[in-house]
């Protein structure tokens, strides 16, 4: 990777000098567990080849009808009964490769904001996927520490849920617009 970034990497991808070598991630107990982080470098390998084969077949990816269903068919339905690189390849049509992922690592931020930002506005624009209630046939909990914020249970549904969620954000980072 860093040869791939064209040296600079570590700086660029980090934000500065770090105390260890680019994606060398050390385990919370113990660095002799950290024999397995190459399983997190092809996960985020697959994450960004995923997207950019979404981006480009449909130009958009949230409240995309048609995401969910490649996912399950393509990826959660094999499930363990698949390896890893044939999931990745039965999606996207290309075995797994570092590129999207690096493709974004040269983009410069700016270019990245402004590009997000697009993507972001289109989607206002459009409005809401979903309209009227939402019944997800579960119980949702969000939970603060010991605060229980709001649960779905108490006030009857997901969108009541997601209202009392709303206010939450809102008063504790002092927006009072509701």
């Amino acid at each position: 990777l860093f040869r791939i970034c064209g040296g600079g990497g570590e700086r660029r991808t980090q934000a500065g000098a770090s105390p260890r070598p680019l994606l060398a991630v050390p385990h919370i107990l113990a660095d002799e567990s950290s024999c397995y982080y190459h399983g997190y470098v092809l996960a985020e390998m697959s994450v960004f080849q995923t997207r950019a084969y979404f981006l480009e077949k449909h130009g958009y990816i949230v409240d995309n009808p048609a995401i969910g269903p490649a996912l399950t068919e393509k990826y959660w339905v094999p499930g363990n009964s698949a390896m890893f690189l044939d999931l990745v390849e039965g999606l996207t049509g290309k075995p797994l490769s570092g590129e999207a992922w690096v493709s974004h690592l040269k983009e410069p931020v700016k270019e990245t904001l402004k590009r997000e930002r697009s993507h972001y506005d289109e989607a206002v624009k459009k409005g809401p996927a979903v309209s009227g209630e939402i019944d997800l046939d579960m119980r949702v909990r969000i939970v603060d520490g010991d605060e229980v914020i709001t649960d779905s249970q108490q006030t009857g549904s997901f969108g009541a849920s997601a209202e009392a969620f709303e206010r939450y954000v809102r008063r504790r980072i002092g927006d009072s617009s509701l």
